[in-house]
């Protein structure tokens, strides 16, 4: 099976979660961490993004880290293929910055 544009998945986990107490914050602290953990990155405050080589495997993560959201929180998981996101139009202060993509500790070329 070979990989290509349509068959590469990125997902987007954009989440709201509360920190007004003690508990909230550690519930948001351990979130975030258990998303860095899963090889996500952050593309902005709340929003992290992880690049999967099928959909399979980017579903199954999503099951996963569903359940580790916080029981008062909400994240929503949206699915791109490779091709889509490489639509993408990024802006900052204004201006188009292209090719800005999150930063990736390391390459995966088999998973």
């Amino acid at each position: 099976m070979a990989l290509n544009g349509w068959r590469i998945m990125w997902i987007f986990a954009i989440f709201d979660l509360p920190t007004q107490t003690r508990e909230q914050r550690h519930a948001y602290t351990q979130f975030r961490e258990t998303l860095l953990k899963n090889g996500f990155t952050q593309l902005q405050y709340s929003v992290y993004v992880r690049n999967m080589p099928t959909f399979h495997k980017a579903s199954a993560l999503v099951e996963q880290m569903g359940k580790a959201t916080p029981n008062d929180g909400v994240c929503a998981f949206l699915f791109f293929t490779d091709k889509q996101y490489a639509l993408t139009r990024n802006f900052v202060g204004g201006f188009e910055k292209n090719n800005v993509l999150p930063e990736a500790e390391q390459l995966l070329l088999f998973d």
